[in-house]
């Protein structure tokens, strides 16, 4: 139910805060400094595939660009919607009419606009409303005011952190969802990488994917994946010592004369297997002279790291001159 009547037309919000909305949009005023309310907004842009709704943090810059009827003492008291018709909603109307726009929160929209569960929840939204700036860390807006240690020995301990709680506790679900979300595309990725390798440029560029017993673990929980690059004989970051027989594979499979070999910088799994693919091929190697005083002697890695990973060898000085320009020839070079 609206606390006003449409008088005037609406004007956009103040760019500075967001992006200008749509005259169709919901335009949703919360308070910024409340957990509460902050939490409930993530929720609200998490339901939000197609934008109807725009959120918008309360300030005094704010309200009069997006409607001049608003007021600031109100807006804090209690949630403001306004709707494309003009009609400013405010409690739990406002909440019952952003339920609707959603199919996930269909059902609670139209509950909600029917007695007895419109009285209910307009019942339940003003006692957490009232009691909302007493729970709030920052009392309904005293941070902008007060050092946050003063407002603390105001408030009881429990009331002061229950707002941070209460917050976290909406956010949840949300923060699980992601993590499972997230967890699931690694994997995906992982599955559809293993053991593969993309053929580009008519086959003069390959991506080999590598592989190991323990470096798989970085790409399921981190979503790095491992990789070689061949191109034109050139085989650039041959991988770690644990990833050693999935290169192997791939060089069996690939079949592909391998003339140089070169590290684009010197961690663990660029550079474990510079020797032995040097060893194997006969190719020369190609590092960077910063990269070439890391590899000798390596440097020994955390023990986490060692583990997964590998510890690579030291660099072995080449038997014959290296090509690169930038990389001072060894002594037996002169």
């Amino acid at each position: 139910m609206s606390t006003h009547t449409p008088d005037r037309a609406l004007t956009e919000p103040a760019k500075r805060n967001e992006p200008a909305p749509s005259q169709a949009a919901y335009r949703v005023l919360y308070d910024g400094q409340c957990e509460i309310c902050q939490a409930c907004v993530a929720w609200l842009k998490t339901l939000d595939h197609e934008i109807k709704t725009v959120s918008l943090p309360i300030s005094a810059e704010v309200l009069p660009t997006v409607d001049s009827r608003l007021r600031i003492d109100e807006c804090l008291r209690q949630l403001h919607v306004v709707i494309p018709k003009g009609e400013i909603l405010v409690g739990w109307d406002a909440v019952a009419a952003l339920a609707l726009l959603f199919p996930s929160t269909w059902l609670i929209g139209v509950l909600g606009r029917r007695f007895p569960f419109r009285n209910a929840g307009r019942w339940f939204y003003n006692f957490v409303a009232m009691n909302r700036y007493s729970l709030s860390k920052c009392r309904g807006g005293a941070c902008r005011v007060a050092r946050p240690d003063a407002v603390r020995r105001q408030a009881r301990l429990g009331a002061f952190w229950s707002c941070y709680t209460l917050g976290f506790f909406i956010r949840l679900p949300l923060v699980l969802w992601a993590g499972l979300k997230a967890v699931a595309q690694r994997a995906s990725i992982f599955f559809r990488t293993y053991h593969q390798r993309l053929d580009l440029l008519n086959g003069k560029l390959t991506i080999l994917f590598l592989n190991g017993f323990l470096p798989n673990a970085v790409p399921l929980l981190f979503g790095e994946l491992f990789t070689t690059v061949l191109y034109d004989g050139v085989a650039v970051d041959p991988g770690s010592p644990k990833m050693r027989r999935s290169l192997l594979r791939h060089l069996h499979r690939v079949r592909r004369k391998i003339s140089r070999i070169i590290a684009t910088h010197a961690h663990e799994e660029h550079v474990g297997n510079l020797n032995w693919l040097s060893d194997l091929t006969d190719a020369p190697l190609y590092v960077s002279e910063v990269t070439a005083e890391f590899l000798r002697p390596f440097k020994k890695l955390p023990w986490v790291r060692a583990a997964i990973i590998g510890q690579p060898p030291d660099l072995k000085e080449p038997s014959n001159c290296w090509a690169m320009r930038w990389i001072p020839s060894p002594a037996s070079c002169r």
